[in-house]
């Protein structure tokens, strides 16, 4: 990492986001989350994309690469894959391998395909990432699996609502550390949604994570009518007072590295509302299993269909120059704690960084963007 231009295009960001905001006009498409399938067989506590009807049907393959094929694209650093559960789908290695060819043409700064799974279907996971894993790698991409983990116990069955989700999980893991051990470019994490349930596990999933060498994201749960479908689940996931206080000495402590998301969250628990950066819309979209396309997954605000209209239209459209000029305004903004898009937004809105920079001094400035792996974004 060259720190001085770092800074510089930090610096650079930070004033073209805010002339960019002013305007509504859009930046360049850097990351994108693909929701490919609905389809999962866990039912999980915090979430309710599974009770989508079976017959609802998810976009074709093709429909995927002709979306991953548009030219707005070209500056692509991170590519997410999402669902449900991604390794349901039959034809996701033909995804993957659309994504290998795509790459070189269409997205040639892309570093990173990264894929969330509950790690039910072992087999199936360890096949799969055996069979991509070398080809991403020639590519220069970081194949990165965020694993769903909510307890470091059999309390993970119970919340996932899947009998022996726990052991299989693990056994996902054993396998997985094992490809490890040959491609430094699989990265491996546990993603963990925070709920009343598991509120006094988070050290344990620390302890875990840090014998395994695993990467954590660990967030409160997040309410929504669009992303997780579940607002009739509002009252179920609230927390005591207890349990944000024991959220409280679970971010407070060095057990959670990411210092500029800590922040954010210990803020939020401590008045319930969070003050954080965001890029929704300017270099970041999220689509639909059904080919909606949404600049914030969590705000019910859509710009149309990828069936109907080509991505750059919808990017660059009226609609969605509407959603830019007011980001961090919509009602949601105030109580999101989605670290991914946290994360995206760093780099481009600058300025925040910038206040880290300022604040702990270039030596854990270097380590947040080394740990939080933003520095693709400064290139």
């Amino acid at each position: 990492m060259n720190t001085a231009r770092s800074i510089s295009k930090i610096v650079y960001n930070g004033i073209r986001y805010r002339l960019l905001r002013y305007t509504g006009r859009a930046g360049n498409i850097q990351t994108i989350s693909l929701e490919i399938t609905h389809r999962c067989f866990c039912r999980c506590s915090m979430c309710n994309i599974w009770k989508i009807p079976p017959v609802v049907a998810d976009l074709d393959l093709a429909d995927w690469l002709g979306l991953l094929a548009s030219p707005e694209l070209s500056d692509l650093r991170e590519l997410d894959l999402t669902g449900g559960e991604p390794f349901l789908r039959k034809d996701l290695a033909d995804l993957l391998d659309g994504i290998c060819g795509l790459k070189p043409e269409h997205f040639p700064k892309l570093q990173t395909v990264a894929i969330t799974t509950n790690g039910i279907l072992t087999d199936r996971v360890l096949d799969l990432v055996s069979r991509i894993v070398g080809p991403l790698q020639k590519l220069g991409v970081d194949l990165v699996l965020a694993c769903g983990m909510d307890s470091a116990s059999e309390l993970h069955d119970r919340i996932r609502g899947y009998p022996g989700a726990w052991e299989k999980l693990q056994k996902t893991l054993a396998g997985l550390y094992r490809i490890r051990a040959s491609y430094q470019n699989l990265v491996l994490g546990i993603k963990t949604t925070v709920i009343p349930l598991n509120v006094y596990e988070l050290d344990s999933l620390a302890d875990f994570a840090e014998k395994n060498n695993l990467f954590t994201i660990v967030s409160p749960r997040i309410i929504t009518p669009n992303r997780f479908g579940n607002s009739d689940l509002e009252n179920d996931l609230k927390f005591n007072q207890a349990e944000i206080e024991g959220m409280i000495r679970f971010y407070e402590s060095p057990r959670f590295t990411w210092n500029g998301h800590r922040k954010a969250l210990l803020e939020y628990l401590r008045t319930g509302r969070i003050n954080k950066p965001c890029s929704a819309g300017f270099n970041t979209l999220f689509v639909r299993h059904n080919g909606d396309v949404f600049p914030c997954p969590v705000i019910s605000f859509a710009l149309g269909n990828i069936k109907n209209s080509p991505l750059g239209e919808l990017f660059n459209g009226t609609t969605a120059c509407q959603f830019r000029k007011n980001i961090k305004k919509f009602p949601e903004c105030s109580v999101c704690t989605e670290p991914g898009m946290e994360r995206i937004a760093w780099p481009f809105e600058g300025f925040t960084l910038l206040g880290v920079l300022a604040e702990t001094g270039i030596n854990d400035f270097k380590r947040q963007i080394e740990h939080t792996r933003i520095d693709k974004y400064l290139e």
